[in-house]
């Protein structure tokens, strides 16, 4: 399976970016088992946000293992050769279904792990520019300022916009801010998000950088 990698420095932090192909079963099968899950349908109200998680959505089937293991290919991808670190048993994980109007507000997952990834399993961005105005829009804030100050004409936006896609993988470090705008349409979109834990070992930051 041919797999794309982008990495983008933010702030000064990396941002990086895997494709799959977008007719990847895999992507399907685990939104479709989500969905399920939470027992959405049009006729529904919008769901609470507690009842639009599944808790271990890798762990209950076949497709949610392939997609873990992807996943963990990824983040050795991104960690180079610090992957030697990553715990192989950490992999905090759950499915999000957004249904119409459902937003996610800015947070960090900076508890659950050291390591964070977002990974679409619906949208509509094939064949559109990453870095887009997506439905929903998932957007990745700028650490270093409060959301609500102003910017000058000549500096960069506040956040990065993801056109989210079915089978694209967003990984950054967990202690960045990140959010969802509300999803338009009548369908529900569906994402998993994992968060890995990378064990260092005591004082690397003096040993690489005093």
């Amino acid at each position: 399976m041919e797999v794309r990698k982008t990495s983008l420095e933010l702030w000064p932090t990396q941002v990086n970016f895997f494709e799959t192909p977008l007719d990847w079963v895999v992507n399907r099968q685990l939104a479709d088992e989500a969905i399920a899950a939470v027992g959405w349908s049009e006729t529904h109200d919008v769901p609470s946000a507690s009842k639009r998680r599944v808790r271990g959505i890798l762990e209950r089937s076949d497709a949610g293992q392939a997609l873990k293991a992807h996943l963990f290919n990824c983040a050795r991808a991104v960690l180079g050769p610090w992957a030697k670190y990553l715990d192989p048993d950490h992999c905090e994980n759950r499915a999000l279904v957004i249904a119409p109007g459902g937003f996610i507000s800015t947070h960090k997952d900076s508890r659950e792990g050291d390591l964070t990834c977002v990974h679409f399993l619906t949208g509509s961005g094939a064949g559109q520019p990453i870095n887009s105005v997506g439905n929903p829009r998932f957007v990745i804030e700028d650490p270093s300022r409060y959301f609500d100050e102003g910017r000058l004409p000549f500096e960069p936006r506040h956040g990065y916009s993801v056109h989210s896609r079915p089978g694209l993988s967003v990984f950054f470090p967990s202690h960045i801010p990140h959010n969802q705008h509300p999803r338009a349409g009548s369908t529900p979109h569906v994402q998993v998000v994992a968060n890995f834990r990378v064990t260092l070992p005591d004082n690397l930051e003096e040993r690489l950088f005093d």
